[in-house]
């Protein structure tokens, strides 16, 4: 495919012009068109409408040569001058002028006229394109606002914009000069990253003031530099900084208020922050303190009256600190500063407010140390109290038992004498009447031991050891033979873990519960009774099951209660403080005890008991029952 070529010939020989026409009609790649003109004004004119592709020009006109020719007209388009003489001087001002080449005519031919066109039209599409690249690389330059350099490797500079002269604070080109002109470059990192001829980044500070922030990239041959004014940005991060240090020192100021126990912690605390959150040194004053002798004798009346409002004396600076009227303290602030507490600062008005928090704080808590204190002693008091009236009573249970026991024995002793002496002589009525005298002797004696035990129950036990339950229920069957032997019970135990129990406690516990799960059995029934225990997370849970006469539910708890019954003595005997001393057992070693409703017949009892054991106080009494005790009773009515 042909492309169109227009080519003007400027030569004053008709001959040349039509053998230069001639060499490029033949060429297959063009559709040539020729204009012709024989002297340089001539093809000047020729010039002035459409611009031909390709200029052939003499060097030698009649009017002027072919060098004055492109100095003069400067043709936008390929120019190869044409001389008869070789002369390599022509030449090179040929070249300056603008032509792309230089042929001498009697050395010409079609091939050398073509390959010389061709490379005049390329060379001159590239030189076009060239300087439009540079045109919108300097507009580009021009119109950016940070600065671009472009240096090489010894750092002169091979161009840079406008922006990058005013950043450098240079009024003067630096092109082709080095960059370390600027004598104030010397002493930044900036120089040292340039010779490296790596890629990064550098700070530089110039004499303005001005930040820099200069990014590096290299080329294969040129460095090309960034510049931008980081002013701003590290203004802003200066700030947060600042933001930053009294944030955290803000923080700090208020875990240590926080923890403060006491109004002089507080003022500690208060000394301790001011410098460092408002840059001044703080003294809080507490009422009723006097205040310092170097305080101006203005501050001092202030102080002196209470006044309520802020203060400024001097190099002083005072706010008080008031809580619902009553005054907790005044915030004193010396020497000079950005932050006072009666200045509308949010720092200062938060700084005083947590004060005013410490202080209501520790104040309270000092009142309630001293409430506390207060009620301490009184408890103590009463605890003494309590402790005498224990042992009084106790002292009182010991006698009383023995004092009202001996005429009991009396009682029935002699009634006894009675049905023994004189039985031939009394009628039936009577013999029944004297059995009734024994029997209520006898069981008012065993009330006597019952009153006897509760006394008990304040007393100091024996220090808890490690037990094997395993061998403590199995002495306790063996304490309950004779009661498996009259009913034909059976007894049935799972393994049981070894826990710090106090020994005596826990045999009556398992002998009161054991032997009422074989007393309250059903009439013609054996008794049947399973003892077993699991472990709870951190607790043991113990279940005693029978099959004997049950519960009702409501009166579950009851059963708990001391002297409380659900049967008649004539059905099973008992004084019904069985239970109770096992809740007191159990609940004394930190368990509990209850009773549940069984699928069957028959009464579920469990109880738990931590593994570890709870920490006594060695001043305080706890249980430790009698043992034996008389008819231990789970059902008491």
């Amino acid at each position: 495919m042909t492309r169109p070529l227009h080519v003007l010939v400027v030569d004053d020989s008709p001959e040349d012009a039509a053998t230069y026409e001639r060499y490029l009609r033949g060429w297959p790649e063009w559709e040539l068109s020729f204009t012709l003109a024989s002297l340089g004004e001539e093809g000047a004119g020729q010039l002035r409408g459409t611009p031909p592709d390709l200029i052939l020009l003499d060097y030698q006109l009649p009017d002027m040569t072919g060098v004055e020719f492109l100095l003069e007209v400067r043709p936008e388009c390929a120019v190869i001058i044409l001389t008869g003489v070789g002369d390599e001087e022509i030449a090179v001002q040929a070249m300056r002028a603008g032509a792309q080449d230089y042929l001498v005519k009697g050395r010409l031919s079609a091939d050398s006229l073509r390959r010389a066109a061709q490379t005049a039209l390329n060379t001159f599409a590239l030189s076009r394109a060239l300087t439009r690249a540079q045109a919108q690389q300097t507009e580009l330059l021009g119109s950016i606002t940070d600065g671009v350099l472009q240096l090489r490797d010894d750092l002169t500079v091979l161009n840079l914009n406008p922006a990058a002269q005013h950043l450098l604070g240079t009024h003067g080109d630096l092109r082709g000069e080095s960059l370390l002109t600027l004598s104030w470059l010397a002493g930044t990192p900036l120089p040292g990253l340039l010779r490296s001829g790596q890629h990064g980044h550098a700070e530089v500070l110039t004499p303005q003031g001005t930040s820099l922030h200069a990014r590096v990239y290299p080329g294969e041959q040129s460095l090309t530099v960034y510049l931008y004014d980081d002013s701003a940005r590290r203004e802003v991060q200066a700030r947060e900084r600042a933001h930053t240090r009294q944030l955290n020192a803000l923080y700090g100021a208020a875990a240590t208020l926080n923890a403060a126990r006491t109004r002089e912690d507080v003022q500690r605390a208060a000394a301790g922050a001011a410098p460092d959150l408002l840059g001044r040194d703080a003294l809080l004053l507490l009422p009723g303190e006097p205040p310092p002798g170097a305080l101006p004798d203005d501050a001092r009346r202030w102080l002196a009256a209470g006044a309520q409002e802020g203060l400024q004396a001097g190099h002083w600076s005072g706010a008080p600190l008031v809580h619902d009227g009553q005054a907790l303290g005044t915030l004193l602030l010396l020497g000079e500063g950005p932050e006072a507490p009666g200045a509308p600062t949010p720092l200062a008005a938060t700084f005083t407010q947590l004060l005013l928090t410490a202080l209501l704080r520790a104040t309270l808590l000092e009142r309630e140390q001293q409430d506390r204190q207060t009620l301490e002693e009184r408890v103590q008091a009463r605890t003494a109290a309590l402790e005498r009236s224990n042992r009084d009573l106790e002292q009182f249970a010991h006698v009383a038992s023995h004092d009202l026991k001996e005429p009991l024995r009396t009682i029935g002793s002699f009634t006894q004498l009675l049905q023994s002496r004189y039985a031939a002589q009394l009628d039936p009525r009577a013999q029944r009447y004297m059995g009734i005298i024994v029997d209520g002797a006898h069981r008012m004696s065993t009330l006597i031991d019952d009153v006897l035990a509760i006394s008990r129950l304040h007393a100091r036990p024996s220090p808890p050891t490690r037990t094997d339950l395993n061998g403590l229920v199995q002495e306790v069957l063996r304490q309950l033979e004779v009661l498996l032997s009259d009913t034909r019970g059976e007894v049935s135990v799972g393994p049981l873990p070894t826990l710090t129990v106090n020994a005596t406690q826990f045999t009556q516990l398992f002998l009161n519960l054991i032997g009422n799960a074989l007393k309250f059995h059903r009439p013609g029934v054996p008794p049947r009774v399973q003892l077993s225990a699991r472990q709870e997370g951190s607790t043991w849970r113990f279940t005693v099951q029978d099959n004997g006469i049950g519960v009702p539910t409501e009166y579950a708890e009851r059963v708990f209660v001391i002297f409380q019954r659900l049967q008649t003595r004539d059905q099973y005997s008992g004084n019904g403080i069985g239970l109770a001393l096992c809740r007191r057992i159990v609940e004394g070693r930190g368990g509990h005890i209850w009773i549940d409703t069984p699928d069957g017949p028959g009464t579920r009892l469990h109880f738990t008991v931590p593994v570890a054991p709870p920490r006594l106080d060695p001043e305080q009494p706890v249980f430790t029952p009698p043992v034996p005790v008389a008819e231990a009773d789970r059902r008491p009515g």
